[in-house]
């Protein structure tokens, strides 16, 4: 670990906020399932992108009092290792920047071929879910190799049967390393994710505390929005409070972390993934005609960039190159350096496209 607040004061000590008190896992509301003591979990696996509100979620527990040790991070590589086309280069180097710094371990998984060899099936099944945990990686096969077809982007909507990139390269791929992998045979576990009702109106309907997907006789595993009735005020104040520099897309002015091309962009961030990123963009682009089909009903992503302004080429050179290399980004730059000054990032408070 390389928390420089080790043997000192933590930042939160002396400005405990009240949304937890110690191994208090979930109040009584009539729409959460009853969780147990956060102290009688064996795991808590937490649903980690890199962005605002999964750290959030993160280091909520940390000030709760939950033990490092207990917690995993679970992160979900949304490109698959397959053509990088989505997903924000840097983010799996501040994913693990993150884990180093914290002392927590990570989990990263990803469907086979990722995005891009999901929504090109054509008549075949949908590809294998691997996992890396401690540098081995474990594969884990299609069961019923069901032959289907989209050769369609994800569509901008609620429903994740046709917004399937949560579907299938987040939510089941996860559940798939829960269910399947030994270490959580017999366990207690609870999944923690950082979805906020302040989102959205769909999000705004989702229960506090439920049981998993995962959840079996053999295998107790709940799920836990330990951030979801927290403002985005709430959210930057803890990433604040623990002097933390955040994803790089914020300071270049994104408003979420999702994909750098996430389907929810509007006019404005798809023309900034247009001059940040112009080869993904074209790709993108001569995709939506080739599907005759396009990621937002009755609009190219070209059209949606044409009415939009880019916020990205006023940003310092050194900030784009870190957002775009995969390793640039370290554990030593998780933390402001001492006497660095903790102030919003540019993208903070603003809306950039989000999740229905």
């Amino acid at each position: 670990m390389i928390n420089p607040w080790k043997g000192k004061v933590m930042p939160h000590e002396t400005n405990r906020p009240t949304q937890g008190t110690l191994f208090d896992a979930s109040p009584e509301k009539p729409d959460s399932h009853q969780l147990l003591p956060l102290d009688q979990y064996d795991v808590i696996a937490v649903g980690y992108s890199g962005g605002k509100d999964s750290l959030a979620a993160l280091l909520d527990l940390l000030e709760r009092g939950v033990p490092p040790s207990k917690i995993e991070l679970h992160h979900h590589d949304i490109d698959g290792q397959g053509e990088a086309l989505m997903d924000w280069p840097c983010t799996r180097a501040y994913v693990k920047a993150t884990a180093e710094a914290l002392g927590i371990p990570v989990v990263f998984s990803w469907r086979e071929g990722g995005f891009v060899r999901e929504m090109l099936r054509d008549s075949s099944p949908t590809a294998p879910v691997a996992y890396e945990r401690g540098g081995e990686t474990v594969r884990l096969p299609t069961k019923r190799e069901t032959l289907g077809t989209r050769l369609k982007f994800p569509q901008v909507s609620a429903d994740l049967s046709v917004r399937w990139c949560s579907a299938y390269l987040k939510i089941d791929v996860m559940a798939r390393v829960l269910a399947n992998d030994p270490a959580y045979q017999g366990k207690k576990v609870l999944v923690v994710t950082g979805e906020r009702r302040q989102e959205s109106s769909a999000r705004a309907k989702y229960a506090e505390s439920e049981p998993h997907r995962t959840n079996t006789k053999a295998r107790t595993v709940h799920q836990w929005r330990n951030v979801i009735d927290w403002s985005e005020e709430q959210v930057w104040d803890i990433i604040r409070r623990w002097n933390i520099r955040p994803h790089p897309s914020y300071s270049l002015g994104w408003g979420r972390t999702s994909c750098l091309a996430c389907i929810f962009g509007d006019g404005d961030q798809w023309a900034s993934v247009k001059s940040i990123a112009p080869e993904r963009f074209k790709r993108i682009a001569v995709l939506e005609r080739d599907f005759r089909s396009t990621i937002r009903k009755g609009q190219t992503v070209e059209e949606i960039a044409a009415r939009g302004r880019e916020f990205v080429s006023d940003k310092p050179s050194e900030l784009r190159a870190l957002a775009m290399s995969p390793d640039a980004f370290t554990a030593e730059m998780f933390f402001l350096a001492p006497g660095e000054e903790w102030t919003p990032p540019a993208g903070a408070y603003k809306r950039c496209g989000g999740p229905s």
